[in-house]
């Protein structure tokens, strides 16, 4: 053998197997380092076992192991980067390889003393005011949140629309992005401007504008419902706040002088006996209220502390080093020559951390290659998923992202940079890129569908939007952790980590002269909705009916007061009921 031969030889056998990684985002809360990720193993290990003994053999992990590693050397820098690393063996087809190598982004410690729940709680009754914050506004600003109810139209009808009815969906879109820079023609920016503007846009017919006027009207009418709905929900949240936080101070004052005999408040103006069953209601009220001062810390904190987007607060500094660390991470990743395919999976918060961080790495590569920005510092053609689970990222822009300013080109500036569904990494050479696909519960009131990272520009590229019902009644804690139990989303995680399945980039043309087929790939709408709106209506009713009772007590309709305060109770009930024949029965998919 020739020196050169055994050198190549030699060269082949020290060479790195090719692997493909997932890197996980973790949600909101106080998370542990590895807990979220050893779980998402288990659960696709537990569940292609519980489908091997069932007599369906979709594969198995094997040698599953923890890693340490040093950082990539093209980073510059110091450091080593943890793994679970497993075997794929005997899949019903062939991946593309068999090696999988499961990373997290650890970004909890970051978060963790940026957490005040009493600033959390004034920013909660500072929400109600915000649904008329956006009616008052002109049609030009907030562009995200209208295109985000002008995608949902879209998601929802473009199934059975007309080529015709999908192309003035597009023609409108393009349209508003036009009209949003047209700011010297239009300055005030007004829907009656945006219906002048296409009116006279020259590329439009008149009977094509017409029908995108008539379209305009539904989408602005979408809009106001959709206000209105937010204005009834966020008042409804203010007024369960105040009625919990009042019940627990006036609990306070009747505890304290049936145990201590301190009369702070006059018994004739308390509305009951201060005696030990008051006591007892006192105690339902403080248990409610410290579960609500944890819920208000441990998450809506995050959510705060991360969705500081004001350069000049001290919460930004955080929010910046997140980022940092999750393109650290996914560097590495991506940097690795063995690494031949990535899905980024997140869960809660995490989605809005890596979509960020996707666009971040994206902002990147064209500061060093502006003519493809899929290649620069780190190869984004690696990525081909992006799964998602109960996530905020609509939530986080209505409530956080939708600025404000006296000038409209610092907002064109911020939005051209950020970058959204239409650019990198999510679509490359004007075709879909990165399948997105986002999981959410109705009764997960954190999650929901994702259109508020639609495109500027077209609709070729859009969210997956899968509806899973893991409980019959909507319970929000065990509903946000119930995606790491559900069967359809494990199954779906399984396919795309292991056997690639739901790729843009494995369709091939049907024939000559035709496009890919990328309808084919999506998955959703997924299950049927509105099974749990029963309860939901009934627990929004029951701080209204308490109102309703307190006032009507106050005006000596005693009997009305004890209708209203009677039909509360009556819901409590019937929600406690359902509530425990959900917790009998379980999860509904389980795996």
């Amino acid at each position: 053998m020739s020196a050169t031969t055994e050198t190549a030889t030699q060269a082949g056998q020290n060479k790195p197997a090719a692997y493909t990684a997932v890197v996980y985002f973790h949600g909101m809360g106080s998370q542990r380092r590895y807990e979220e990720t050893s779980h998402l193993v288990d659960q696709i290990d537990r569940y292609l076992g519980n489908r091997a003994r069932a007599g369906d053999q979709l594969g198995q992990l094997r040698s599953i192991k923890a890693r340490v590693e040093p950082l990539h050397p093209k980073l510059g820098q110091s450091g080593t980067v943890s793994h679970l690393r497993a075997k794929l063996v005997d899949p019903p087809l062939e991946p593309d390889n068999r090696s999988l190598r499961f990373y997290e982004v650890y970004w909890a410690p970051i978060m963790a003393e940026q957490k005040s729940p009493w600033g959390v709680l004034k920013w909660i009754f500072r929400q109600p005011f915000r649904p008329l914050d956006t009616l008052n506004s002109p049609w030009r600003e907030r562009q995200r949140l209208r295109r985000a109810v002008f995608a949902a139209m879209f998601e929802g009808e473009h199934a059975t629309a007309t080529p015709e009815q999908k192309q003035d969906y597009r023609d409108l879109l393009e349209l508003y992005d036009d009209f949003d820079r047209a700011d010297q023609a239009f300055p005030a920016g007004s829907f009656d401007d945006f219906l002048s503007f296409i009116r006279e846009h020259p590329s439009v017919a008149p009977d094509a504008g017409v029908r995108l006027q008539l379209l305009a009207r539904r989408w602005q009418s979408q809009y106001r419902q959709d206000e209105v709905r937010n204005a009834v929900l966020l008042a409804t949240m203010a007024l369960a706040l105040l009625l919990l936080g009042g019940g627990a101070l006036l609990g306070i004052f009747v505890a304290l002088k049936a145990v201590l005999g301190l009369e702070l408040v006059p018994q004739s103006a308390l509305p009951f006996a201060a005696d030990w069953k008051s006591v007892l209601a006192v105690a339902g009220f403080l248990a409610a209220a410290l579960g609500l001062t944890r819920f208000l810390s441990d998450y809506m904190g995050d959510v705060q502390a991360w969705a500081t987007y004001e350069e000049t607060d001290a919460k930004h500094m955080a929010r910046s080093k997140v980022i940092d660390r999750s393109l650290e991470v996914l560097s590495h990743v991506l940097l690795d020559d063995a690494c031949t395919r990535v899905a980024v999976v997140a869960h809660s918060l995490g989605t809005s951390v890596a979509h960020d961080a996707l666009l971040a790495l994206s902002r990147r590569n064209r500061a060093y290659n502006p003519a493809d920005p899929m290649t620069g510092m780190v190869d984004l053609s690696k990525i081909e998923h992006f799964v998602t689970m109960g996530s905020p990222i609509d939530k986080i822009e209505y409530f956080f992202e939708s600025y404000v300013s006296n000038s409209h080109r610092y907002k064109r500036v911020v939005e051209d940079l950020r970058g959204d569904i239409g650019t990198e990494p999510f679509k490359h050479n004007t075709k879909p890129f990165i399948h997105w696909i986002n999981f959410w519960d109705e009764g997960d009131p954190i999650s929901g569908p994702l259109h508020s990272p639609a495109s500027a520009k077209d609709f070729a590229q859009r969210v997956d939007n899968i509806h899973v019902a893991s409980y019959r009644f909507p319970m929000p804690a065990a509903s946000h952790a119930g995606y790491f139990h559900h069967r359809t989303v494990i199954d779906c995680l399984y396919r795309v980590i292991g056997l690639r399945a739901a790729s843009f980039q494995t369709l091939t043309l049907p024939g000559p002269k035709q496009q890919y087929p990328y309808e084919s790939v999506y998955l959703g709408p997924g299950e049927p909705l509105g099974a749990r709106m029963p309860f939901v209506v009934m627990a929004l009713a029951i701080p209204w009916l308490a109102l309703l009772a307190i006032v009507l007590g106050l005006l000596g309709a005693v009997q009305l007061a004890f209708a209203a305060g009677g039909l509360g109770v009556t819901f409590l009930v019937l929600l406690a009921i359902g509530l425990i024949a959900s917790r009998a029965q379980g999860h509904r998919m389980p795996i």
